[in-house]
C-alpha cells in the first residue's frame, strides 16, 4: 500500500491509545516523495541559557509515499516514529538516537502487541520504490570531523574533491579524527558541496540520526 493521510492518522490514534496510554498529542502528518527514508519524526529543541536541552516542540511526522509497503510494515514505520516522539515529548534521556531507552520501549511494544518494529527501518528493495518525476537519489560524500573539544561538524564534497578535502581539513582546523560516509539522506542537500576545507557545525544528536542509514567508508586519526 501507499501511505495516505487517513491511514496514518488512524494508525497513530490506534497505537497512541494502545501503546502509549493516549499521552501523545496529535501532530501534523506530512506525506513526502522522499526515496531515502520511510518515516521521520521531526522536532525542534528548546535550550536554556547554558545550551542544555530543556524541552522539545514543533513535532511533525513525515511519511514517504515513495514506497509500496505491506500494511503491517507501514504500521511498524509509524510505531517506530511514535517511539521517538514519546521519548522526546516525555523528556526521557537516551544514550543515542536508538539507545537503551528506545530499544527498551521498542522491545516492550513488540512483545506485548506482536509488532515487528526494528531499530532501523531501511527502505525496501529498489523494486518497491514508486518512482515519480520528482524522485531523486543524490549521493553525498560526507566528512565528519571531530574537533579536539569534542564538537563535530560536516563537510560535503564532490567525489573528485575527497582527496584534497581530506588533506587540507587537518591543516585548517584542530581535529581529533575524521570519518568519511556515503549517504542518500536529503538532509545533506542543505550543505554546499565544498571545494575548499570548510566545516559546518552540527549537533552530535542530529548527526547520529542522519547517519543511521549511511555507509561508513573509512576513519582517520589526525596526527598530532
Amino acid at each position: 500500500m501507499i501511505a495516505t493521510l487517513p491511514f496514518i492518522q488512524k494508525t497513530f490514534d490506534r497505537f497512541n491509545a494502545l501503546c502509549f496510554e493516549g499521552k501523545l498529542p496529535s501532530v501534523p502528518i506530512i506525506l513526502t516523495k522522499a526515496g531515502t527514508f520511510l518515516g521521520k519524526m521531526e522536532y525542534k529543541t528548546r535550550r536554556d541559557f547554558f545550551g542544555f536541552k530543556i524541552s522539545h516542540y514543533g513535532f511533525r511526522l513525515k511519511i514517504s509515499i515513495g514506497f509500496d509497503l505491506p500494511e503491517d510494515v507501514m504500521e511498524d514505520v509509524v510505531l517506530h516514529e511514535m517511539i521517538h516522539y514519546y521519548i522526546a515529548f516525555c523528556g526521557i534521556r537516551d544514550s543515542s538516537a536508538h539507545g537503551n531507552a528506545f530499544r527498551r520501549i521498542m522491545e516492550t511494544v513488540n512483545r506485548q502487541y506482536g509488532r515487528h518494529v526494528s531499530v532501523s527501518h531501511r527502505g525496501p528493495q529498489e523494486q518497491n520504490l514508486v518512482r515519480g518525476e520528482n524522485s531523486e537519489f543524490k549521493k553525498h560524500y560526507i566528512c565528519v570531523s571531530t574537533f579536539v573539544d569534542g564538537n563535530v561538524g560536516v563537510t560535503v564534497c564532490a567525489s573528485n574533491k575527497i582527496t584534497d578535502i581530506n588533506r587540507l581539513l587537518p591543516r585548517c582546523y584542530k581535529l581529533k579524527n575524521m570519518e568519511w560516509y556515503v549517504s542518500l539522506d536529503s538532509f545533506f542537500n542543505r550543505f554546499p558541496r565544498s571545494r575548499t576545507p570548510k566545516i559546518y557545525r552540527i549537533t552530535a544528536d542530529e548527526l547520529s540520526e542522519r547517519l543511521k542509514d549511511a555507509e561508513k567508508v573509512w576513519k582517520l586519526a589526525v596526527p598530532k
